[in-house]
């Protein structure tokens, strides 16, 4: 990924999944180190863990604090956070009963105090909150987030200008389901939405809707940003090649594919002339690794991704996709008049590929026909298609002349 070019304005972007178990803190954290490696100048990184209920950002990054003196959750003692910094916003508004909330509101918080310095350059994280007093669960509990958005809306709205002043990239790791929480780090925090899920009918389905709940919430405030959706496919089992097509293009088993879920909400929410996910998807996919599935480990920091099987890889394709480019669609082709070029006309034929094979390399046939069905090619599988009885040379004549 090439360095990024300094600019005077941030990007904050949540990372958000309906479920847990995607990978989703993971896939922050990994993003995050490489942004924080491109950093040019004073450009710097941040991390916000807003999974109240379940902090975990910080996890990632034991022995990598500034501060050595590791204590109860391995944060640096006395070490403040989120929820600790908008008990003091609240405190201040409620005694100063503030009716519009000054620009500059967030220059007198001293927030500095509520970040830690890693030993990763560029890199810096706003943790959940203090833990080593035993009274996170009980300031957690306590907040009203929902009071608080409708007495002080404005406060996010500065808190977005003051983030993006002093940062490059924000990176916020959202709450799971639908809650206030999730609401806010989703449609009134980010330019970029990063939906992380899984190939299941649960993580597809509440991503989905959570895509067009954010947007049309976006759609009708007097925020001007864009919210740019990147979906990220994680957890992805390479054996299993056969089920992943499945899920991804559709199957009557599955119904709908993501890939295809996807092109029809982004086409709707976006109004796009077209919509073809297929590059994107093919390039951007976490596979599961059964080493990353033990303890946190930041996989750009631990392996090479010189390796093109590597999740270092991955993260790198999708970190340069999601930064480089204005949305995961591929834009509609034009002729040279500016006209949208005529769709091809469909092959009539059924299948474009013969597959033939013996029984003792059925493994090997199934992965090279989920390989080659990736790339929109229709695969004639002479095991599944023939039996014993069958007019071999007519079947396959049927199959594959035009």
């Amino acid at each position: 990924m090439n360095k990024a070019k300094k600019s005077t304005t941030g990007e904050i972007i949540t990372f958000y999944s309906y479920k847990g178990g995607t990978g989703r803190t993971m896939a922050l954290a990994n993003v995050a180190c490489l942004l924080a490696q491109t950093a040019v100048d004073q450009e710097r990184i941040l991390m916000i863990d807003w999974d109240l209920e379940a902090p975990g950002l910080h996890q990632y990054f034991c022995g990598k604090f500034s501060d050595a003196k590791d204590k109860s959750e391995n944060l640096p003692e006395g070490q403040l956070g989120l929820i600790d910094l908008f008990c003091e916003i609240m405190a201040r508004l409620d005694k100063e009963i503030l009716d519009d909330i000054p620009d500059n509101f967030f220059d007198t918080l001293n927030f500095e105090q509520y970040l830690i310095d890693l030993k990763i350059d560029s890199l810096m994280l706003l943790p959940a909150g203090r833990f080593d007093d035993g009274l996170y669960s009980s300031r957690v509990n306590a907040f009203d987030w929902d009071v608080f958005f409708n007495n002080y809306q404005s406060v996010f709205s500065q808190f977005v200008k003051y983030l993006r002043k002093k940062f490059k990239f924000v990176l916020i790791d959202s709450r799971t389901g639908y809650t206030d929480i999730s609401g806010i780090c989703t449609s009134l925090m980010p330019e970029k939405l990063v939906v992380v899920f899984t190939p299941n009918r649960q993580s597809l389905t509440g991503v989905v809707e959570l895509v067009r709940d954010a947007t049309d919430y976006r759609k009708q405030s007097d925020d001007l940003r864009p919210l740019i959706v990147f979906p990220l496919a994680s957890r992805i089992e390479n054996a299993e090649r056969e089920l992943h097509e499945e899920w991804r293009f559709g199957s009557q088993h599955t119904g709908a594919g993501y890939q295809h879920q996807f092109e029809l909400v982004f086409t709707d929410i976006y109004k796009l002339l077209d919509c073809d996910l297929t590059t994107y998807f093919d390039e951007v996919q976490l596979q599961y690794v059964p080493r990353y599935a033990f303890g946190e480990e930041i996989a750009v920091l631990s392996e090479s991704s010189d390796e093109r099987l590597s999740l270092a890889r991955s993260f790198e394709t999708f970190t340069k996709n999601l930064v480089e480019n204005d949305g995961p669609w591929k834009k509609s082709k034009k002729s040279d008049n500016g006209m949208l070029e005529k769709p091809r006309k469909t092959s009539t034929k059924k299948y474009d590929v013969f597959l033939s094979y013996s029984y003792t390399d059925i493994d090997e046939a199934k992965i090279l026909g989920a390989f080659l069905r990736q790339k929109r090619l229709k695969v004639f599988l002479s095991g599944k298609a023939l039996t014993v009885g069958n007019n071999w040379e007519a079947k396959v004549k049927q199959a594959l002349v035009v």
